[in-house]
């Protein structure tokens, strides 16, 4: 018995394309929709040994689907044969981009490579969250201020070179151990930037993001261009910035004492910026495409960078991609939220007991062309996206989600919007599907004419 993220998982690809030495798969049950069965979905492989000259490479293998439901867990065989259902079926090793998947259907065609996979970058690492997401303390002596709203109250605090600030609560629920846990104190204004986590992200909407300290100062360097710098505590100190050196040392402190076996060698800072994902970040194209790493389905909007006070600053649970264009940004947002690119990766997708969970890159190995100003199917979509956004903005504005967004609640909210787009998303997919097929008719074409050329040749 095996976790099913053997169909998909690109840690069992050599499994799978029986590149794994010494075995090579002959069969697979897919236990999937059988229930109570583990606590994470299953599947049964069926293998033979195979030594080293053998070809483990198989492009289908013979196998079986069952589902039903139990009456309990370690049901009896007698009891349970009753009530499942067995269906016998082949499974396809199938190719999208990179990955593989086992998929009851096969490759339809070749696909051409997405130009826009090496561009799309996750952010930043910005953890533990307890040390950098914050909301505002107000003054005690503003508290009798009770006809102003918290928005109303925020703008006030901010208008000071000094704010009070503690770790915000709405983090706090997803926080483990060991860092649960709430930081008070005071920063300049200037360590203040926004960002937008997982939660924010709603179908060409962005919805309360987060506010962050950071222990970053941003500079304009001799090229005009801006850049992150970031700093140690005691940098900080020796900058005179006293507050947020006092916040950050005292983060550093118990970064020091609490810190995972996994971390041991890693400063606070050294993980906040893991692999440059904070300072290798572009603050000046104007436009940026979000995305979220991990949902059933992309979920994408365009973000203005003048619509903010504050810099806004990219978390790893989004992808994004940076643009001048807004046509082109519009595009791109209007491609990830269409139901075709999203149908294309299910078979690739890890799968939980609620079903697909992991978006990352898998979108991207779906093809769609580069936008093209010049043509008349992109700027139809791109004028979509931005119908799109201006319609889900009006609908947030009249009916106000709740700021606190359960995972429960955030999913029924993305499935409001879309059935509230619905007209503009039918036309969206009509669209989406030309142009995908028009392009990997072209590249199949020169495919199979190379390949042909190749052959007679020798």
């Amino acid at each position: 018995m095996l976790p099913r993220s053997f169909f998909s998982g690109d840690q069992h690809d050599r499994t799978r394309s029986g590149e794994a030495k010494g075995f090579k798969v002959t069969g697979i049950w897919d236990l999937e929709k059988v229930q109570p069965l583990f606590n994470v979905p299953s599947c049964v492989f069926f293998a033979e040994k195979k030594t080293e000259t053998q070809n483990g490479k198989m492009s289908v293998r013979e196998g079986k689907h069952f589902e039903g439901r139990l009456p309990a867990h370690n049901c009896h065989y007698d009891i349970a044969e009753t009530l499942l259902k067995e269906v016998s079926v082949k499974w396809y090793l199938k190719t999208q981009g990179r990955a593989t998947a086992f998929s009851n259907t096969k490759n339809s065609a070749k696909n051409a490579g997405n130009p826009y996979k090496s561009l799309f970058k996750q952010g930043a690492t910005i953890v533990p969250r307890a040390f950098y997401f914050v909301e505002f303390e107000v003054p005690k002596s503003k508290r009798l201020l009770g006809d102003m709203t918290y928005s109303e109250k925020v703008e006030m605090i901010l208008g000071r070179d000094i704010v009070s600030v503690k770790t915000s609560a709405e983090i706090l629920s997803d926080a483990k151990a060991p860092w649960k846990m709430t930081l008070t104190g005071q920063v300049e204004r200037k360590f203040i930037f926004r960002t937008a986590i997982s939660k924010s992200i709603l179908p060409f909407y962005l919805h309360l993001p987060a506010w962050i300290t950071l222990p970053i100062t941003i500079e304009k360097e001799e090229d005009g261009l801006k850049r992150i710098k970031l700093h140690t505590s005691e940098q900080l100190m020796n900058a005179g910035e006293l507050k947020a050196w006092r916040w950050f040392e005292n983060a550093e402190n118990i970064w020091n004492i609490k810190r995972t076996e996994k971390s041991k060698n890693m400063s606070n800072i050294d993980r906040l910026n893991f692999q440059r994902g904070l300072t290798g970040q572009n603050l000046n194209a104007r436009y940026l495409v979000l995305y979220t790493a991990s949902a059933k389905d992309a979920n994408a909007l365009v973000f203005d960078r003048h619509s903010l006070d504050f810099e806004f600053l990219v978390e790893c649970t989004t992808y994004v991609f940076y643009t001048d264009d807004k046509k082109e940004a519009n595009y791109l947002a209007t491609i990830l939220n269409s139901a075709i690119p999203n149908k294309k990766i299910k078979d690739f997708q890890a799968k939980g007991l609620f079903g697909p969970r992991h978006v990352h890159k898998k979108i991207l190995d779906v093809y769609f062309p580069k936008f093209n100003a010049s043509n008349k199917l992109h700027l139809q979509l791109s004028d979509l996206g931005k119908l799109c956004a201006e319609k889900v903005k009006t609908f947030i504005e009249r009916k106000p989600p709740q700021n606190n967004l359960s995972a429960l609640v955030l999913g029924k909210l993305r499935v409001e919007i879309k059935k509230h787009l619905s007209q503009e998303l039918a036309e969206t997919d009509k669209i989406v599907e030309k142009i995908m097929k028009e392009k990997n008719r072209r590249f199949t074409a020169a495919f199979l004419k190379s390949f042909c050329c190749f052959g007679l040749a020798k």
